[in-house]
């Protein structure tokens, strides 16, 4: 759910370290590599624009994407809904995938990759002129270092009243994301990993860039799909934990309830299983990743591990998972 994460200066100890200099970042614009300080789009863009557009971001793993077929899909049926010519096809992206992994030195780490489409450019107006070609933009980042820290120590959230959520196609990856944007903004200045959207009855809806579950006497809950984004790791998550027997429902989460909550972790194809172990001022059951998350995430990295073994596509059912893991287990591949 989201763009390539980068974490806040409170996980690195509150001081931001220097980083060697990087080599100029390449992109796949329409079907061509070149450098990002280069790469240009028409002014008459209508992702530009009117953000007129969709995206979806995949991590990889040493050069192979994760889950790719199902963010595909999820993209495909946002582009019917906007009418927004749309390839499919998962070997055609994953192609050009390696090529921009391989242009950018990213194929022996693990990194974000980030397919934009959108309507492509035209005449000024809302009304879209048949024919236009469609704009495609691939970009590729490392992940961040902090990112393993961050899911043994656990981070912060926020939350985000924001009544603009309900208005803004949240079951949709659109390119207006201005309620996550400020979202970030605000967490960052909490100091906090992540803001959680509250709705207007005080229930929390989502983060900004992920999905959120809780966990209560041994149950694992997370809200329902009505008005948030179909995750494509929370619909992983779900099945790893069904497989794993641990109990498992979908029900609307208060804010008491979640500040109230045994464990808390997030959700996202960048961050896989992250802990929060900390709400705004309150801490989160001792204050440190509780067994559940950490079984959980020992099973995501299993069944991340065993798919890209197999050289596939997991699919979100029992069948493509592995055994069901041990209790409380540290082992976790960047995360």
């Amino acid at each position: 759910m989201g763009a390539p994460h980068g974490l806040s200066a409170t996980l690195a100890g509150g001081r931001r370290r220097r980083r060697a200099p990087r080599r100029e970042a390449i992109v796949l614009l329409n079907d061509r590599l070149q450098p990002a300080a280069g790469a240009a789009i028409s002014a008459l863009d209508r992702g530009f624009l009117y953000g007129d557009g969709l995206f979806e971001t995949v991590r990889t793993y040493r050069g192979r994407p994760f889950g790719l077929e199902q963010h595909l899909a999820r993209l495909a049926r946002s582009a019917r809904t906007f009418r927004i010519p749309f390839e499919r096809d998962a070997g055609y992206w994953r192609s050009r995938i390696t090529r921009l992994l391989r242009a950018n030195a990213l194929v022996d780490v693990d990194a974000a990759v980030r397919l934009t489409v959108s309507r492509g450019a035209g005449p000024l107006g809302l009304l879209p002129p048949p024919g236009l070609y469609p704009t495609t933009l691939l970009v590729a980042a490392p992940l961040d270092r902090r990112l393993a820290m961050a899911q043994r120590r656990g981070v912060g959230v926020c939350f985000f009243p924001c009544r603009l959520v309900t208005a803004t196609l949240p079951t949709h990856k659109t390119l207006h994301y201005l309620p996550a944007v400020l979202g970030k903004i605000l967490a960052a200045r909490a100091r906090a990993f992540e803001a959680l959207y509250l709705g207007a009855d005080d229930t929390v809806l989502e983060g900004t860039t992920s999905n959120v579950f809780v966990v209560r006497r041994g149950t694992v809950v997370t809200p329902p799909l009505h008005g948030i984004l179909p995750g494509v790791t929370r619909r992983f998550l779900e099945a790893v934990v069904r497989h794993a027997r641990i109990p498992f429902r979908e029900a609307p989460i208060r804010r008491r309830a979640l500040l109230a909550a045994d464990e808390v972790f997030l959700t996202a194809s960048t961050i896989e299983v992250l802990p929060v172990v900390r709400v705004e001022r309150h801490r989160v059951g001792a204050g440190v990743p509780g067994p559940i998350t950490r079984r959980l995430q020992e099973a995501y990295a299993q069944l991340v591990a065993a798919t890209l073994a197999r050289g596939r596509t997991a699919h979100a059912s029992p069948r493509s998972h592995p055994p069901p893991a041990g209790r409380a287990g540290a082992a976790q591949r960047k995360k």
